[in-house]
């Protein structure tokens, strides 16, 4: 029998119907399982979750590129106590079916307490502890950096309730190298001390979040557009610190600490050309039976929250301040550098107001020059009255920069101390021409004294490159403080220093440098008397090379040196000048003056150096012809211009990675985290 019309209409709309009705019930079925309504949300056993995605912090690298500090993915160990609980319930359920006296044995919390104290190397009971006290949490971090051999241990052991989650780390590839200036971040990747610090707003990361809806069984169920907030990595800066010279003078400096006694030394090595700081050390070290006049709590948590002395703690210079000085009476027209001077024959000097000035030498009459050279305090002092107050404080302290903030851009900066006009007198004129009665930053001195190496131009210090649009590094701005000629006459009474002064032993085989010593009695601090102690000392060098065109100058402060082992700052702080411009020259690949006849008397007189720096001097003396000339320039890539031990660190350091950077000095097995 054919179906009528009508019933084969109806069947289609019934079937249709059924479709319909199917379909839409099928929508809201799928509809509430990925997107139910909010208040339906809690009854379905469904929840909203956020999932974050790590943003990397930036880099700080060195001047060339070197990593000296980067951000590396690490993993924590956490623990939800009720769920390691319930499991243990179970189980303890499970158990009541086929041995009920096995269970009084369970106890959830010492088991996986058991376990992890074999996985982590640590007390089983201790991590009870833990457990038990907090058992009521949901979270509770039980190892905050995981190795990759404890990671591996904890994912073998499978236990539910122990959830492992990824975190950021901040690595050190070069170890303590540079620490006070790198400085260390704190838990959260946030800077707090050094660099990390300074340039936190650079550095610093946004982590992205992604927040969705899941069910009872984790199962992503839904995510909404905007619901996604990318990973901000944050920016990379780069230091004016190169690795291979920080590393030469942390060397040095650390070995003329050790050699003299002292209770800490600084040095900073500087291009007085472009204002950029290349090294900068801080040592302090504590020894028996002293009782140290400079500490830092703050190092014996972690050297990196340590205090930079060389911006943080000045010190009175003494003699190296005397060139700021002489040069500003130079140009005052108080004495040109022949006119000649009534410095005393044997004995002190007496000043207008009844003064004694000493000397460690008495020479009679002298030219101004001379005063420089042989340091003689008396013609100083004779200078000094010769000047108005005003010219000592705006010729030869306030434009040079002392008392005043350097900015170089990391925290914890102090101006240093000078009298205050007010309070200015006779006695502060003349000491503050021999260097005291002022104290100064160790960064303060190598900027001011760029000023005789520029033609009398004073750059900005920075310890960060900026870097332009067009990637190339942006010229630090310079201020105009003394004529070129007066820098120039400045400078070269300064080589006399080191040829016929109180810098003999600084003296230099293979470049012309020109420098000053300084040593000043060390004041008491504050509990201990006032004053100055009569048997301490700080000692102090600082030095420029090459003579026609410096292209370093280096300070060095040997702070509270052992007395009996010596204490000038010529004899002891100089030759680490000496030894860091020499080295450092080399590496940078500026050739070595022509000094064949100086190279060949110190050899001759038995001068105290150091084995390295004697076959340096061997090795120019070898690459010189008899014209004087050297053959070959002296380069990082020049072998014969380097010791062995050298060469390997140099070659090391310039070496590029696959990623066409330079790696470090140190190699990535002694890369710490801090």
């Amino acid at each position: 029998m054919i179906p009528s019309p009508r019933l084969r209409n109806c069947t289609r709309g019934v079937v249709l119907l059924t479709i319909v009705t199917l379909g839409a019930t099928l929508i809201r079925v799928a509809q509430l399982k990925t997107l139910p309504p909010s208040q339906l949300q809690p009854a379905m056993g469904s929840r909203t979750s956020t999932s974050t995605e790590l943003a990397a912090r930036g880099r700080i690298l060195d001047r060339r590129g070197r990593i000296l500090a980067t951000s590396v993915v690490g993993y924590r160990l956490f623990a939800d106590p009720a769920t390691i609980w319930k499991r243990g319930n179970d189980r303890m359920r499970e158990g009541l079916k086929s041995d009920p006296q096995a269970v009084a044995t369970i106890d959830p919390f010492t088991e996986v307490a058991t376990a992890l104290g074999s996985v982590l190397g640590r007390s089983s009971d201790d991590i009870s502890v833990v457990l038990r006290s907090r058992a009521d949490d949901r979270y509770v971090v039980l190892d905050g950096d995981l190795s990759e051999s404890e990671l591996d241990g904890v994912k073998t052991l499978a236990i539910d309730g122990l959830g492992i989650e990824s975190k950021l780390v901040r690595q050190y590839p070069q170890g303590s190298a540079a620490a006070t200036v790198i400085g260390k971040v704190g838990f959260e990747q946030k800077g707090l001390s050094g660099a990390e610090l300074s340039f936190e707003s650079t550095l610093s990361a946004k982590n992205g979040k992604l927040t969705f809806l899941r069910d009872v069984q984790r199962n992503v169920l839904h995510i909404d557009d905007g619901n996604f907030i990318p990973a901000d990595d944050g920016g990379d800066v780069r230091l004016s610190i190169d690795v291979v010279l920080q590393d030469i003078a942390e060397r040095r400096l650390a070995e003329a600490v050790r050699q003299y006694n002292a209770g800490g030394g600084r040095l900073v090595a500087f291009d007085p050309q472009t204002g950029d700081v290349l090294a900068m050390v801080d040592i302090l070290r504590s020894r028996a039976g002293w009782k140290e006049v400079t500490t830092d709590p703050a190092r014996r948590i972690d050297p990196a929250l340590g205090r930079n002395r060389c911006l943080t703690d000045p010190f009175e210079p003494g003699s190296t301040f005397k060139p700021f000085v002489w040069a500003s009476a130079t140009e005052a027209g108080i004495f040109s550098p022949n006119a000649r001077l009534q410095t005393p024959t044997n004995g002190p000097h007496r000043t207008s107001f009844g003064r004694l000035i000493r000397d460690v030498k008495y020479y009679g009459p002298v030219t101004w020059r001379t005063v420089l050279v042989k340091s003689l305090n008396s013609g100083m002092a004779i200078a000094g009255e010769k000047m108005t107050f005003e010219q000592m404080q705006e010729l030869a302290v306030a434009r040079f920069g002392f008392g005043q903030l350097t900015h170089l851009g990391v925290p914890g900066e102090t101006a240093g101390l000078v009298t205050l006009p007010s309070a200015w007198s006779k006695y502060t004129q003349t000491s503050v021409a021999m260097g005291h009665e002022i104290a100064v930053t160790p960064v303060q001195m190598v900027r001011a004294f760029s000023a005789f190496c520029t033609g009398g131009w004073m750059p900005q210090p920075r310890i960060a490159l900026p870097i332009g649009a067009d990637g190339r590094v942006v010229a630090t701005t310079r201020t105009p403080v003394i004529p070129d000629s007066i820098a120039l006459e400045t400078r070269s009474a300064m080589e006399g220093v080191l040829t016929e002064g109180t810098g003999r032993k600084a003296q230099s085989a293979l470049y012309r440098m020109f420098g000053k010593s300084g040593t000043a009695q060390l004041p008491k601090p504050a509990g201990q008397g006032k004053g100055y102690f009569d048997d301490r000392y700080v000692a102090n060098f600082i030095a420029g090379a090459p003579f026609d065109a410096p292209r370093i100058v280096v300070l060095c402060v040997i702070d509270d040196p052992d007395k009996k082992k010596g204490h000038f700052g010529g004899s002891i702080a100089g030759p680490v000048v000496r030894d860091v411009i020499d080295e450092s020259l080399q590496y940078m690949g500026v050739k070595p003056d022509q000094l064949p006849a100086r190279r060949k008397a110190i050899l001759a007189s038995g001068q105290d150096l150091p084995a390295d720096a004697k076959d340096r001097i061997a090795a120019a003396l070898e690459f010189t012809s008899d014209d004087g000339d050297l053959a070959a320039e002296s380069s990082p890539d020049a072998p014969a211009m380097i010791p062995t031990h050298e060469r390997a660190r140099t070659a090391a350091a310039r070496a590029p990675t696959a990623s066409g950077r330079s790696t470090g000095v140190r190699p990535a097995s002694q890369s710490k985290a801090r």
